[in-house]
């Protein structure tokens, strides 16, 4: 083969490559999402942390009141650039445990620059005193719409 033939071929490897790739991320998101909506009536543990802290282990009774209703029903990928419009370090972790088991993680992000916020990121941050705050689900890099679920449970314990 001429060296014009092995670089298409290498080329086409290469795109070959990142297709499979994108396509395994893409099928492995919606596999933790489908294995999150299909688990979250079994939720039975709450744990909200502050830095290392752990504020409250919510279990049973105590915990059906702040798990999600409806978990990740809208979803929203987060930009590099708009993730900086939030402070670098969570605020709080919310850990929802299925027998003690994590079944899913999210971040509670502090609004640093509100005036950069867009119309859609607007709606799905929520206050708490005088602060903005949005559920972020680091492992998949997502904004989550805001829940009075997990409004209550700051207002009430987080410091």
């Amino acid at each position: 083969m001429t060296k014009r033939r092995w670089r298409l071929v290498i080329f086409a490897s290469i795109l070959l490559i990142g297709a499979f790739t994108m396509q395994y991320r893409e099928q492995n998101e919606d596999e933790a999402i489908s294995l999150i909506l299909d688990q979250a009536s079994e939720i039975d543990t709450i744990e909200l942390i502050q830095g290392e802290q752990s504020l409250l282990r919510a279990t049973d009774d105590e915990a059906k009141d702040f798990i999600e209703s409806y978990p990740l029903s809208h979803v929203r990928k987060l930009s590099k650039k708009e993730r900086t419009i939030f402070e670098e370090k969570p605020a709080y972790q919310i850990v929802y445990k299925m027998k003690d088991k994590p079944l899913y993680e999210v971040e509670i992000l502090k609004v640093a620059i509100s005036s950069e916020l867009d119309e859609e990121l607007q709606q799905m941050v929520f206050n708490i005193g005088d602060e903005q705050y949005l559920i972020y689900w680091a492992k998949e890099q997502k904004a989550l719409e805001q829940s009075t679920n997990t409004q209550h449970l700051l207002e009430q314990y987080g410091q």
